[in-house]
């Protein structure tokens, strides 16, 4: 199965999405998402059986317009066709408007032509609007029928027609059967009201470009082409033509084209457009380079890892769009009152013209006007976008941030959330351990070097990195298992080695009283004491301190200020756990825990009624994270942490918890606005329509204004201010 994502130009509501998310319902092996507020579906779908130019077909045939190519060319070409259709209309409409305003004012009888009051003038006028220019609404209407989602285009579809079909029908009556008789036609109102709905249209697609600017800046990060050395010869090619193992040229003060790792050379590499941290990276051979940053200094060879969607750049692009996709429970609600909207709306007009023409006994022209009045001003659109709209904002200005949300739901789950639970090591900690004491024999070193060489752990590359620099040299392992929370164990020259903290001395019931002074003595200074054990016998012993975050502590006392309860979580000794958690300010501490009791704690503190946020960065912090209602990575943690997570911080500080839960609230708190101004717009508007203060081409401007009102409100959101993230531009 792969994914891709597909902008579609001409989504206007949430029944839009969901006519193209149905019509792939029914087919095997392809899940579609539709997301109005970006004009984009995300397909995931096996290449055996579908290729994205028939997905496209499929989605063309609804009447909608894909871009499997989303470049600027093809997006200036939708934005010209929008432009030519709205000049178009407006230009037809002004004769039929005209001719509208010679009926209200004397003066304005003798300064507009007589062509424009002509009947058929104004039919040819309004025909080409209602069939050629409009046609795409047609198109959607039927398409809705067809799927049995009833959306906005057959509310337009029925007002206008109504009102076309009868200025015809008077236009008959006056040409055939009454020549003398003074018609007043209303073709202007079924032009108006299709010219207005493309003035919104258009206006909203503008608006929703400006949604987007967060997700352009990600894109535009990316480099465009790479040097290469193939067969020896050194050459610029496109980026897309670039395969995994080619050696990629850098030069000095170029952006970085691709994932690789470094395979000759060192540099200082500027990072900040990712993580948001200012000082520059010293990175040399073996070391990991990431695309879209910038080598400051040095020429570099790289060889390419992890390209197109697999490169970092790329899966956070990734995963702002797939947050925008993902419901959350709210988004649900307004669904299902927009899929019962337009069948409510229909029966109301019909309830309001029976009501008006035969009990009350008005006119058939002033009852047909306001039914149609009713028909046209009700918009589902502004109910259907009102959360995705203030979703994407609040996603592209998160990850501008350095957050990066996986869904959509955090929203409105991080606004719940009471407690806060944290892993110690490269969390509260900077995780760069460093040996403060090593006792025993100088040849244990080479066993300590050749074990935690292993290992991507803060610990084991401290030890790693203090045997190697007292000259321990490499053994030959087997069996290397890594023990949970304990420790590391392999065969080395035939013996049984095992290396980690106290819990291996309790479960191998191992005696320590030739260092059991030395031990309690360590303990007392608050330090992390791993064991070297050869043959069930300790042989020596190592300890290591670490270093607070500088923003450990203001990020404790600011959840504090927000009345949320925060506990430490960590593997560590009681001694070590108790001195953090008192220079930090910890409400609750729980030390010495593996990975499946970390887990297993977070759901203590859900059975107590907690909304639970849980921070990590390593691999024993994936079932925490994936136990908690809301997982929070640290952006320089392992792969698999980020992926148990629903939210990444690409940067270590710590602080951007803080920023996350607040924007969250911001997020959530333009949501409601949204919906408050959905559902006030339609319960005023509708009695409005309903008693004949709104005229049909009103009626038609109201709903065009009723979208573009959601959508302006959420980019409010944009003023939300940071207090301690940096704008990665």
């Amino acid at each position: 199965m792969v994914k891709k994502t597909l902008r579609v130009e001409g989504m206007t509501c949430a029944m839009c999405a969901k006519t193209i998310e149905r019509t792939f319902e029914a087919m095997n092996q392809i899940k579609v998402k539709a997301i109005v507020s970006a004009n984009k579906v995300i397909i995931t779908y096996d290449e055996t059986i579908y290729t994205l130019d028939k997905i496209a077909r499929i989605i063309k045939s609804l009447g909608y317009q894909p871009i499997i190519k989303d470049d600027l060319d093809n997006k200036k070409r939708i934005k010209i066709k929008m432009r030519f259709e709205l000049i178009s209309s407006i230009i037809l409409s002004i004769p039929l408007l005209l001719a509208m305003f010679s009926h209200i004012s004397p003066t304005s009888k003798i300064l507009i032509p007589e062509l424009f009051k002509n009947g058929i003038f104004q039919m040819i006028l309004a025909g080409i609007i209602q069939f050629i220019i409009g046609r795409r609404f047609y198109k959607g209407a039927y398409t809705s029928i067809k799927q049995k989602v009833l959306g906005m285009d057959i509310l337009v579809v029925l007002g206008t027609t109504s009102a076309y079909l009868y200025s015809l029908y008077l236009l008959y009556v006056k040409l055939f059967l009454n020549p003398l008789m003074n018609t007043i036609y209303y073709f202007e109102v079924s032009s108006l009201i299709i010219t207005m709905v493309i003035i919104g249209n258009y206006i909203e697609h503008i608006i929703k470009e400006k949604t987007e600017d967060a997700l352009v800046d990600l894109i535009n990060l990316g480099a465009k082409q790479a040097r290469v050395i193939r067969d020896g010869i050194e050459e610029m090619i496109d980026i897309n033509s670039v395969h995994v193992l080619d050696k990629v040229i850098v030069l000095a003060n170029e952006k970085i084209p691709v994932d690789g790792k470094i395979i000759s050379g060192s540099t200082h590499i500027d990072e900040s457009m990712i993580t948001g941290e200012s000082i520059p990276v010293y990175k040399k051979e073996n070391d990991f380079a990431v695309g879209g940053t910038i080598n400051l200094q040095e020429r570099i060879v790289i060889e390419a890892t992890n390209l197109g969607e697999d490169s970092l750049l790329n899966q956070i692009i990734a995963s702002v769009e797939e947050a925008s996709a993902r419901k959350i429970p709210i988004q649900r609600t307004a669904d299902i009152v927009a899929s019962i909207f337009v069948p409510l709306v229909v029966a109301v007009a019909i309830i309001n013209l029976v009501i008006h023409f035969f009990l009350l006994k008005d006119t058939f022209t002033y009852s047909f006007t306001t039914t149609i009045a009713i028909m046209v001003i009700s918009c589902p659109c502004a109910l259907g976008l009102a959360t995705p709209t203030s979703i994407l904002v609040g996603n592209g200005l998160a990850s501008k941030h350095q957050i990066l949300y996986r869904g959509g739901e955090f929203f409105e789950i991080a606004n719940k959330v009471n407690a806060v639970a944290f892993d110690k090591t490269g969390t509260i900690t900077e995780g760069k351990f460093e040996v403060t004491d090593y006792i025993g024999d100088n040849k244990f070193l080479d066993y300590i070097y050749s074990l935690e060489k292993e290992s991507n752990h803060p610990i084991s590359i401290a030890a790693y990195k203090y045997a190697k620099e007292h000259g321990a040299k490499n053994l030959d392992i087997a069996n290397f298992k890594v023990m949970k929370g304990k420790g590391l164990r392999a065969q080395i020259l035939g013996k049984k080695v095992l290396i980690g903290s106290a819990k291996i001395i309790d479960d191998f019931e191992i005696d320590i009283t030739k260092f059991q002074d030395v031990y309690n003595r360590l303990l007392k200074e608050s330090k992390t004491i791993n064991f070297i054990i050869v043959d069930c016998e300790v042989t020596g012993m190592y300890a290591l301190r670490d270093k607070v975050k500088e923003t450990a502590i203001q990020t404790i006392k600011e959840l504090k200020n927000r009345n949320i309860e925060t506990y430490l979580i960590t593997g560590d000794n009681l001694g070590v756990a108790k001195e953090v958690a008192k220079i930090v300010g910890f409400d609750h501490v729980c030390c010495e825990v593996l990975p499946k009791e970390k887990a297993e704690i977070v759901q203590e503190i859900q059975n107590k009624g907690k909304i639970v946020a849980f921070v990590g960065d390593g691999i024993n912090d994936a079932p925490a994270l994936k136990q908690a209602d809301i997982g929070i990575a640290m952006g320089m943690g392992t792969d698999i942490a980020i992926e148990s997570s629903d939210l990444t911080l690409l940067s270590n500080d710590l602080r951007l918890v803080i920023e996350s839960i607040d924007l969250s609230k911001a997020t959530l708190k333009n949501i409601y606005q949204n919906f408050l101004w959905a559902f006030s717009y339609n319960l005023i508007a509708i009695p409005l329509a309903a008693t004949g203060h709104l005229s049909m081409t009103l009626a038609g401007a109201a709903m065009a204004f009723s979208s573009i009102m959601v959508v302006l409100n959420a980019l409010r959101l944009k003023r939300f201010k940071f207090k301690y993230a940096i704008n990665k531009k």
